[in-house]
């Protein structure tokens, strides 16, 4: 029982771990892992120092199946010397749970789900019931929640909604010069068509930074060639904060998504005080209050999407009042530190109620 309570817990992340990342408030924002790893007084797993050597053909079967197989194997070999598995998303977890299953190994298992309700995961856990082997599982979504619960069957006690978060010490407002254009971010579920058709003939800038380190989404960027648009892609921390600071209002157009598609871009320009017109989405309902903290028009709408943009662009009380919302809103609760925090409160709860059981 005493090797028990000393065992470590481990964080398995979907992608390369960077622990020599230098990083300060003008260089880049904290990594999510690393401040979680920290907290829980845990250790790291990920591409970069996953154990055995993989041919290539492999990497690329994962890739095309969207799941962590690697990765996965080299957890699954590992997890008797860890008192508890934390998963930052499905891709790894998914395989994880299944070697579990096959083995018969038992170790407290927490997932951080993203989109659990995509057709082939779907399928997958109402097929193998995977997702009952989990512990706890928290999503950025209530939507998303309430699949785990309501279609998945998961208990409401283990299933918890945290918000998705940002680090506001690096986003934050800047004292920059207007720079006179309308920004958008991303890529997962961008619905790029609209937003270049919205701005047609109203000469309005638009610069789109359409990249994203974990989507495959295609991208329309029908008009683009047409129109005062610039399109960027993998722009540097800084840079990328500079481009928020000087933008006049954010544009997050969306195509519908009962998951939290856009999150990330929309919590860093609240963090920025910017004023945000977006796609109401089921996934977004729970980040933006309408007319408090952005402002929601409907999907594929060009008409509704350039009269409030137009609105808001000639508004520049209205425009500090929703950004000086939108930060509040970040600070109260999307902050990384409460993010952490509450992720660390359940694995420590994990911990709690793997050692109360019956050996």
């Amino acid at each position: 029982m005493g090797q028990t309570t000393t065992r470590s817990p481990l964080v398995l992340v979907s992608g390369r771990v960077r622990t020599d990342f230098q990083i300060s408030d003008d260089l880049a924002p904290r990594q999510d892992y690393l401040e979680i790893a920290h907290a829980v007084n845990g250790e790291l797993l990920g591409y970069s120092n996953s154990i055995g050597t993989w041919n290539q053909w492999v990497r690329r079967l994962q890739k095309r199946l969207r799941l962590d197989l690697v990765e996965s194997m080299s957890a699954a070999s590992l997890a008797s010397k860890h008192s508890v598995l934390l998963s930052l998303s499905e891709r790894i977890a998914i395989p994880l749970a299944v070697m579990f299953q096959l083995s018969g190994k038992s170790v407290p298992h927490i997932v951080i789900g993203h989109k659990l309700s995509s057709g082939f995961k779907a399928q997958l856990f109402l097929k193998t019931q995977l997702h009952h082997t989990f512990a706890h599982l928290i999503v950025r979504c209530q939507a998303q929640a309430d699949y785990a619960v309501n279609e998945l069957k998961m208990p409401e006690s283990r299933v918890h909604f945290i918000p998705g978060k940002v680090d506001e010490r690096f986003y934050r407002p800047l004292d920059l010069d207007d720079g006179g254009y309308v920004l958008s971010v991303g890529q997962e579920q961008r619905d790029y068509r609209t937003l270049i058709q919205a701005l047609s003939k109203t000469g309005l800038k638009l610069i789109i930074v359409a990249s994203s380190p974990s989507s495959r989404s295609l991208i329309e960027l029908d008009g683009a060639a047409d129109s005062d648009v610039k399109v960027l892609s993998h722009v540097p921390y800084p840079e990328l904060r500079a481009l928020y600071a000087q933008a006049r209002l954010v544009a997050v157009p969306m195509y519908e998504a009962d998951y939290a598609a856009g999150v990330s871009s929309i919590v860093e320009a609240m963090a920025m005080a910017k004023p945000i017109v977006l796609t109401r989405t089921s996934g977004i309902l729970d980040y933006i209050e309408d007319h408090e903290t952005g402002v929601y028009v409907m999907s594929q709408n060009p008409d509704e999407l350039r009269d409030t943009i137009l609105s808001l662009w000639h508004n520049a009380q209205e425009r500090n009042r929703l950004g000086t919302n939108a930060r509040q809103a970040v600070e109260e609760r999307m902050t990384l530190d409460s993010y952490v925090n509450r992720i660390a409160q359940i694995v420590h709860q994990t911990l709690a109620e793997s050692q109360a059981q019956p050996a």
